[in-house]
C-alpha cells in the first residue's frame, strides 16, 4: 500500500438526468486529477461533489434491484445486466474471504484522513460493528499474548511507538490492523461499508482500545499479570491517545452553526466567530482536564499503593487487627476498617450493588471517620491486615446502626473474579483521600463535548447562556435574556437548601446519593420516593420470586422445566428494572424542583427529562468551568450565587492550574462585559459589624454594609448566655507568645510525620478545650460552637480533646475548607503555626482565612503564636485589626477543675479569667 495514494478526494456522481438514483456512485481521483462525467444536457452540473457520510445498509443485490417501468423512465436491458454482474462479483467476492482490490486498498487509505466521532452501530450497523469487534480483539489478543511472552519488539510495536500522535504513527496503526480484519470474513452484501470502517483511525483505535482493556483486565482476572494498567502495550496505548495530533484526529466532529442569529439577535458572522471562541475554549479546558485527570490517576495510585508494614521486632498482631492506610501507627486516623467478612450482596435502586460486611467474630466497627458516600477501596487481606488483592472501587452505602456492619456500593458484580475473590476472605476497606473518579471526569469532559457540538444550535435550551459567556459586550448588552438582575458546586448539596424549600410547599426531588442526604430532608430524595411508591409491587414481586424458587428446588432433575423457571426470574428482575424507570421519569416529570450536584445533574435519569426554566448553582466559586456546564447546557437560564473571594477549586496540578483550570466560572463571568452579568451584596446579615468590616476592607473593596439587625449582635444577647466580658466580646485573640517574647511551653507547631504528615499544636489544642469549656459554662449551646484549623491533624487532635469531655458534644470541629457556606454563632480558629522562621504556609491564602472569620456570627476567637503569624503582611493586618476592635490576651495551656452538671472541672485560665 503506497503513501502516494493518501492524497486523494472523494466526489459524488449523480446518475443520468431524471432518474433517481438507486445508490451512490463513488469515483476516486488523485489530487489533481478531474472527474470524467457521462454527457449531460447543457446547463445541467456535471457532477455534485460532497463528503461521503455512509455507504447503503442493505445488500448490494437488493440495492442493485430494477425500478418499475413508468417511474423513471424504463429500465434499460444493459442496466439489468450490469447490475446482475455487480451482485454475482459481490457474493463472490464474499466467498473468497472478501479479500479487498487494489481500488479498495486505495479507498481504504483515503479514508483514514476522515477525522471525527467514531462510527458507531448507527452509521455501521449491527453486523459491521461485530465485525470490527471480532478482528480488534484478534488484534488485542496478539498483542497481550505478546506481553505475556515478553515479545513486544516482534510485533513492530516501534512501528507504532514512533510518532504516535503524527500522520504517519496513525498510517501504521491502520496497515498493523488490516491483516486482522482481513482474516474475518465481511459480512456479505455490507462490504463497502466495512471498507469504510477497517480505515477509519477514530473507529478502529476506538474498538482496538476497548478489546485491548478487556484481554489484558482477562489476564489480570487469571493471576498472569499484576496490573494490566502498567503493562507495555496499554502504556504503549495510552501514549498514542493522550497525544495532541491523536486528540486532533478523534476529535468530535462540529457541524456548522445554524442560523440561530435570529434568535439571539447577532449576526451569522458574529455566531460564526462565537463558534471558534467555543472550540478554542472546549480544546484548552479538555487538555487541562487530561492533565489533572493523570495527576489524579498518579495520586490515588499512591494511596492505593500504601500498606502498612510492621516492624520485625515488633508484637505479633492481635486477633482482630485494626489498620490504617499508612500503617498501624496512624490508628488514629481511622480511615480503615480491617478483617471485615462479606454477609449479603442486593441491587439497590438504579442498578447499585449493595454488599453487607461485618467484622469477624462479631465485634463492634471500630472508630472510624469513615461516613456515607466516602470513596473507598476494598480489598482481601492477609492476617497483617495487609491489602492482599487489586484494588475494587466503590463507596460507603450506610454504616449500621448496629455498630457492627457496613454497607458498601461497589463497582463490580456477580461474575466478576475480583467481586469473587471477596467472599469467606478477610476483607479491607481503605477512604482514599481524592480518589480517582473517572465518572467526574467523563461527565465533564461530555459537558464540553456538548457545548461544542449543540451550544449554538437552536434546539438548545441553554443558547442564551452559550452567546452570552462567548459573545461581545455590545451584542449581550441587546440580548433580552440579560435584563435581569443577580440573584453549589460541593460534593453534597446544602441540605438547609433542601430544608428551606420542603416548607415552602414546593414539589422538590432531591436527586443523588442517598447516603449523602440529610435525614431531615431524606423523605424528598428520589430513592426515597420511588420506594415508597413501590412497595407494594415489590412485595408482590418478591412473592412470585419465593414460589419459582420453591418450584425450582423441586425440580432440579428436570432440565428444561428448571431452564424456564430461571428464565422467569430473570424476567421479573426485568420487570422490577422497567418498573423503577418508569417511576423515576414520573417522579422527576411531577418535580418543581430538582435539587443535585454539578456532577450529578448529568444522570440520564435528568437529561431525560424536559429542560429547566432556570438553573441555580449554588457555591458555583467551587466548581471548575467544565463542571458548571454540565447543568447550564440543561437549562434556559443560569444563576451563578457564590463568592469568588473565598475557597478556589481544589486542583492537584500545577500545570492545570496555571492553564485557568482552577479559576471557576463565577469569576470569570463577574469580570466579562464590564460586570454587565454580576450583582453584588452589599448588606450582610450574619455577622457583628467588627468581623465584618475587616472581610469588607480586606476583600470586598469596603463595599459590604451590615444589616442593623446583626451589627451589634454578640453571644450576651441570648437570654440563656451568661453577660461576661468573654460573650460580649466579638472579636478575641488569644496569644501564646508572651509579651516579653517567649513562648508557652508546648506551643511549638509539629509535624504528624507517622501519619497525615501535616502540622499540630498541642498547647494551641490545650487553650482551645478551655476556651470552648468556658463558653458552654457561659451557656453557649454546644452546638452554637465551631472550632477550625487549616490543618488535618489538628483537627484531629482537637476532636480527640473535646471528646473527653461530655458536655461538649455537638461542637463541630472541621478544616476550614469543609466549613465553607455554613455558620455557627461562635467560632474558634487554631492557627497552628509556630517557628522561629516565621513560615505559614498557606494560612496566608487571604481566601481561606476570609471563609474561616465569616462563618461567625457573634463571636470569633482566634489562637496563635503572634510572632509567626506576622510574618504574613495579610494575616498582620488581621491582627491588627482584632486589637483595634477586639481584645488580646496572653494565655498559656492551664488545667481544669468543677463546673457542676457539665461532668468536668471549672476551667481556670489565669490570663482571662
Amino acid at each position: 500500500m503506497s503513501i502516494d495514494l493518501l492524497p486523494c478526494r472523494f466526489l459524488l456522481s449523480p446518475s443520468a438526468a431524471g432518474r433517481v438514483p438507486s445508490r451512490r456512485a463513488i469515483t476516486l481521483l488523485s489530487a489533481g486529477a478531474s472527474p470524467s462525467t457521462p454527457s449531460r444536457s447543457a446547463g445541467a452540473p456535471s457532477v455534485r461533489q460532497r463528503r461521503v457520510r455512509a455507504a447503503p445498509s442493505v445488500p448490494a443485490k437488493q440495492a442493485a434491484r430494477p425500478r418499475p417501468a413508468g417511474e423513471n423512465g424504463r429500465t434499460t436491458t444493459r442496466r439489468r445486466r450490469r447490475r446482475k454482474q455487480q451482485g454475482e462479483e459481490g457474493e463472490e467476492r464474499g466467498e473468497r474471504g472478501c479479500v479487498p482490490s487494489m481500488e479498495e486498498a486505495s479507498i481504504r487509505v483515503g479514508t483514514l484522513y476522515q477525522n471525527g466521532d467514531p462510527l458507531g452501530r448507527k452509521e455501521l450497523g449491527r453486523c459491521v460493528v461485530e465485525w470490527l469487534r471480532q478482528g480488534m480483539q484478534s488484534m488485542a489478543s496478539k498483542f497481550a499474548s505478546a506481553e505475556l511472552q515478553g515479545d513486544m519488539a516482534d510485533l513492530d510495536a516501534a512501528a507504532l511507538a514512533q510518532e504516535w500522535g503524527s500522520a504517519d504513527g496513525r498510517l501504521g496503526f491502520v496497515i498493523q490492523a488490516q491483516p486482522y480484519m482481513s482474516a474475518i470474513p465481511m459480512p456479505k452484501g455490507l462490504e463497502a461499508l466495512c471498507l469504510k470502517a477497517c480505515t477509519h483511525y477514530p473507529t478502529l483505535f476506538d474498538h482496538f482500545q476497548r478489546e485491548l482493556r478487556d484481554v489484558l483486565q482477562s489476564c489480570q482476572n487469571q493471576g498472569l499479570i499484576s496490573d494490566w494498567r502498567s503493562t507495555q502495550s496499554w502504556k504503549l496505548l495510552k501514549e498514542m491517545a493522550n497525544s495532541v495530533q491523536h486528540r486532533e484526529a478523534v476529535r468530535r466532529t462540529v457541524p456548522r452553526p445554524k442560523a440561530v442569529h435570529g434568535s439571539i439577535g447577532v449576526s451569522l458572522n458574529k455566531v460564526k466567530l462565537m463558534q471558534r471562541r467555543i472550540e478554542q475554549y472546549v480544546t484548552h479546558m479538555s487538555d487541562l482536564l487530561c492533565i489533572e485527570r493523570d495527576v489524579e490517576l498518579e495520586f490515588t495510585q499512591e494511596e492505593l499503593n500504601a500498606s502498612p508494614m510492621l516492624d520485625n521486632d515488633s508484637e505479633p498482631p492481635k486477633p482482630v487487627e485494626y489498620l490504617v492506610s499508612h500503617g498501624q501507627s496512624q490508628q488514629e486516623q481511622c480511615d480503615t476498617i480491617c478483617n471485615l467478612n462479606v454477609i449479603s450482596s442486593s441491587t439497590g435502586l438504579g442498578g447499585l450493588h449493595l454488599v453487607l460486611f461485618r467484622i469477624e467474630g462479631g465485634h463492634k466497627l471500630p472508630p472510624t471517620t469513615l461516613s456515607p458516600g466516602d470513596m473507598v477501596c476494598v480489598r482481601t487481606c492477609n492476617s497483617r491486615g495487609e491489602g492482599a488483592t487489586s484494588c475494587m472501587q466503590g463507596f460507603v452505602y450506610n454504616l449500621g446502626e448496629d455498630g457492627c456492619s457496613i454497607t458498601l456500593a461497589l463497582e463490580s458484580r456477580h461474575g466478576d473474579p475480583t467481586f469473587s475473590r471477596l467472599f469467606g476472605k478477610s476483607v479491607r476497606i481503605d477512604r482514599i483521600q481524592g480518589l480517582a473518579d473517572a465518572l467526574t471526569y467523563e461527565r465533564n469532559l461530555e459537558a464540553l463535548i456538548i457545548l461544542q457540538r449543540n451550544g449554538l444550535q437552536k434546539s438548545n435550551a441553554s443558547i442564551g447562556v452559550v452567546a452570552t459567556l462567548f459573545g461581545d459586550n455590545k451584542d449581550v448588552m441587546k440580548m433580552e435574556q440579560n435584563h435581569l438582575t443577580d440573584w453549589g458546586e460541593s460534593s453534597a448539596p446544602d441540605p438547609r437548601i433542601s430544608e428551606r424549600l420542603s416548607n415552602t410547599g414546593l414539589n422538590i426531588v432531591r436527586v443523588g446519593n442517598p447516603a449523602r442526604i440529610s435525614p431531615s430532608v431524606a423523605s424528598k430524595s428520589l430513592a426515597e420516593i420511588v420506594n415508597r411508591r413501590l412497595e407494594q409491587f415489590r412485595k408482590e414481586l418478591e412473592r412470585k420470586r419465593s414460589d419459582l424458587r420453591k418450584d425450582l428446588s423441586y425440580c432440579i432433575e428436570d432440565d428444561s422445566l428448571a431452564a424456564g423457571i430461571r428464565q422467569l426470574l430473570k424476567q421479573l428482575g426485568r420487570d422490577l428494572e422497567k418498573k423503577e424507570k418508569e417511576m423515576i421519569r414520573e417522579v422527576l416529570s411531577e418535580a418543581q424542583v430538582v435539587l443535585s450536584t454539578n456532577t450529578g445533574a448529568a444522570d440520564p435519569l435528568i437529561r431525560r427529562t424536559c429542560c429547566f426554566d432556570l438553573v441555580i448553582i449554588d457555591e458555583a466559586g467551587q466548581a471548575i468551568e467544565p463542571s458548571c456546564w454540565i447543568p447550564i447546557l440543561q437549562g434556559k437560564r443560569c444563576i451563578l450565587a457564590g463568592d469568588h473571594c473565598q475557597l478556589a477549586p481544589v486542583i492537584l496540578s500545577r500545570k492545570a492550574l496555571d492553564g485557568g483550570l482552577g479559576k471557576s466560572l463565577l469569576e470569570r463571568a463577574s469580570s466579562l462585559h464590564n460586570g454587565l452579568l454580576t450583582t453584588r451584596l452589599t448588606v450582610q446579615h450574619r455577622m457583628n459589624d467588627s468581623i465584618a468590616s475587616w472581610a469588607s476592607k480586606e476583600m470586598y473593596h469596603g463595599l459590604l454594609k451590615s444589616s442593623h439587625s446583626v451589627a451589634s449582635q454578640t453571644l450576651a444577647d441570648s437570654p440563656v448566655v451568661k453577660a461576661t466580658w468573654i460573650t460580649r466580646c466579638p472579636l478575641l485573640l488569644l496569644d501564646t507568645r508572651m509579651p516579653y517574647g517567649a513562648l508557652d511551653t508546648g506551643c511549638g507547631e509539629q509535624i504528624d510525620l507517622a501519619g497525615t504528615g501535616s502540622f499540630y499544636n498541642d498547647g494551641e489544642a490545650d487553650i482551645v478545650t478551655q476556651h470552648v469549656l468556658n463558653l458552654v459554662h457561659c451557656g453557649v449551646s454546644p452546638t452554637a460552637i465551631a472550632v477550625q484549623s487549616p490543618y488535618i491533624a489538628q483537627v484531629q487532635l482537637l476532636r480527640e480533646r473535646l471528646e473527653e469531655y461530655p458536655g461538649l458534644s455537638g461542637v463541630e470541629v472541621s478544616t476550614i475548607d469543609s466549613f465553607q457556606g455554613r455558620e455557627a454563632d461562635a467560632v474558634v480558629i487554631s492557627m497552628v503555626r509556630s517557628n522561629p522562621l516565621g513560615a505559614v504556609g498557606f494560612l496566608g491564602d487571604s481566601r481561606r482565612m476570609n471563609v474561616a472569620i465569616t462563618r461567625a456570627c457573634r463571636h470569633v476567637t482566634v489562637v496563635c503564636d503572634t510572632s509567626t503569624i506576622c510574618h504574613s503582611t495579610f494575616l498582620a493586618r488581621l491582627l491588627r485589626h482584632i486589637r483595634r476592635y477586639g481584645q488580646v490576651k496572653h494565655v498559656v495551656p492551664g488545667s481544669l477543675d468543677g463546673v457542676s452538671g457539665l461532668g468536668f472541672s471549672q476551667p481556670t485560665l489565669p490570663s482571662i479569667s
